[in-house]
């Protein structure tokens, strides 16, 4: 199989995935789709399986980008609304081509991105008075200007 066939079926499985669900704002910097997440989670109370991992949703982040700032849309599989709600504000960590980190300025939730191999990570952790958890997410990681000049089939 040659080598940016997988590559070519992937985005145009991310846009598909994108364009069904109207969640690309007006003309981001970037995308993520986090198609893959699970999330760990353990009660605040004694119970005999304290841990249970379960599937969480698959996210999708419309980012634009101001310097060090970043400001993205999220978007949940079915039109749900996470805990932190619809927006995030976001600040760069580390900017060293292809890496490309930055956490969330009011929350613990922190994205790794390789832009060369098109990929994301998200770790994310949640800590109120009923449970702690954390979800891990992997995705895809893809530009406007390459969504965009996708080729057409």
């Amino acid at each position: 199989m040659h080598k940016t066939r997988p590559f070519r079926v992937a985005l145009v499985l991310f846009t598909g995935l994108l364009l069904s669900r109207a969640v690309v704002a007006a003309d981001p910097d970037f995308l993520i789709n986090f198609s893959s997440c699970k999330n760990l989670i353990a009660p605040m109370s004694l119970s005999e399986n304290p841990l249970r991992l379960v599937d969480g949703d698959p996210t999708v982040l419309s980012c634009n980008r101001q310097g060090m700032r970043l400001s993205c849309s999220i978007s949940f599989e079915g039109g749900k609304q996470g805990i932190k709600g619809t927006t995030g504000q976001y600040e760069v960590s580390i900017d060293v081509p292809p890496t490309l980190a930055f956490k969330l300025l009011k929350g613990n939730e922190y994205i790794l991105v390789n832009t060369t191999e098109h990929t994301a990570v998200m770790s994310s952790l949640v800590l109120n008075a009923e449970f702690a958890g954390s979800k891990v997410c992997h995705g895809m990681y893809m530009t406007t200007f390459e969504l965009k000049n996708l080729p057409k089939k």
